[in-house]
């Protein structure tokens, strides 16, 4: 079976929150994997209110200085 990755890849990308939601429910139920949340907490790069550019550009370059 030989599968275009580029082309999966570009498909699961467009997918809207409900087919999203569809094919999540189809993992769960055919295949028994089930989705896995993340909580970051405070070292979550990104914030939980819309944020200006200027200051999303800010917390990007604090948080490479962190990794570093």
């Amino acid at each position: 079976m030989s599968v275009d990755l580029k082309a999966f890849a570009k498909e699961l990308v467009s997918l809207r929150s409900k087919e999203a939601q569809e094919l999540a429910e189809v993992l769960e139920k055919e295949y028994g994997i089930e989705p896995k949340c993340v909580d970051a907490g405070e070292n979550s790069p990104i914030p939980e209110k819309p944020v200006s550019r200027q200051v999303r550009r800010k917390m990007e370059r604090e948080a490479k200085k962190r990794r570093k």
